[in-house]
């Protein structure tokens, strides 16, 4: 089986960077691609107030989505209100894992209904910083989503009602046989450390043209064993928590020597 690639852009809102915006616009373009768009509701991120207000931004958004671009709902407001081991972080700053079943369940009830006031309409959802627990999922399976842009296991699976389509990787992964997700986050293009990003999504989409396809092919990908995959799961977070990070350590003591 052929790859199968779905390029994914995370805090779209309507004061993000559009100058780096409009640089991806041109590579998606160029190779027709359709990517998944992570929309902020109501973002109250400071990090993402860079440019003034987009005046049309919904319009905007509302096009894309005709035009086979899918449309998740990232968050409510981007805004991180407590340090919380998820199902994928470990303490880290989160806006939804952590928090109780009820607190969750309005957040992403009020989100919800700020993008269906907008015309816009969805059923995926992926966090800020991909913190989230299972009562995230049990709310957004109350709140009508079923499809989450997340997880750390080798298939998708079905937790709490909602389907799981695993990131096996944060960025860009090591593309072989599978589905893959790519995240990529255009206003971080302008730091000295993250400007790679834009040729990463260049190189991505001239190498696998025709692997790239849309969240509605992307979806349709079996589901794995949840007990399975769940194991996968723990050990990717097991290497990557506890034991990854001393091993590194150790590493860059015995070179610098």
């Amino acid at each position: 089986m052929k790859s199968k690639i779905l390029i994914r852009f995370d805090d779209i809102c309507p004061t993000m960077d559009w100058e780096q915006w409009h640089k991806a616009m041109d590579v998606i373009i160029k190779y027709g691609a359709k990517p998944l768009l992570g929309v902020v509701p109501d973002c109250q991120d400071p990090i993402l107030k860079i440019d003034s207000p987009k005046g049309d931004f919904w319009e905007y958004i509302k096009n894309l989505q005709q035009q086979g671009w899918a449309i998740a709902m990232h968050g409510y407001q981007h805004k991180y209100d407590k340090v919380s081991k998820g199902l994928l972080t470990r303490c880290g700053n989160s806006e939804f894992a952590g928090h109780t079943y009820k607190v969750q369940y309005n957040k992403i009830k009020k989100g919800k209904e700020l993008l269906e006031k907008h015309g816009v309409f969805t059923d995926i959802f992926f966090a800020p910083s991909h913190s989230y627990d299972k009562n995230t999922l049990r709310a957004l399976a109350a709140n009508g989503f079923r499809y989450i842009s997340d997880g750390k296991t080798n298939k998708a699976i079905k937790r709490c009602g909602i389907i799981c389509l695993p990131c096996i990787s944060f960025g860009v992964p090591k593309i072989k046989r599978g589905y893959y997700t790519a995240i990529f986050h255009a206003h971080e293009w302008t730091k000295a450390d993250k400007a790679q990003g834009f040729n990463k999504l260049q190189n991505l989409c001239a190498t696998h043209t025709k692997e790239l396809v849309d969240f509605e092919t992307y979806k349709k990908q079996p589901l794995g064993n949840v007990f399975f995959q769940q194991i996968i799961e723990k050990i990717r977070l097991l290497w990557k928590h506890i034991i990854k990070p001393p091993l590194s350590k150790l590493k860059k003591m015995i070179f610098s020597e």
